[in-house]
């Protein structure tokens, strides 16, 4: 079964996208937040689609733990 979720990196930040509920927010150590509607279209179309593991080390989130 293939995954809901992809991930992008745009402008230095990394995103995850919820296929299923067609959003899209920020991934980050000091918070994670929504993305308004018409930077998610700017990061689908234009932010490089990477691995999970490439989207947390650039969030910062693969230094907690």
């Amino acid at each position: 079964m293939e995954s809901p979720f992809k991930f992008y990196v745009y402008e230095d930040s990394a995103y995850i996208y919820d296929q299923n509920q067609k959003r899209i927010f920020q991934m980050g150590v000091e918070e994670s937040s929504d993305v308004d509607v018409d930077v998610e279209a700017l990061i689908l179309e234009s932010g490089e689609e990477v691995s999970k593991e490439k989207a947390w080390e650039v969030s910062g989130l693969d230094t907690l733990g």
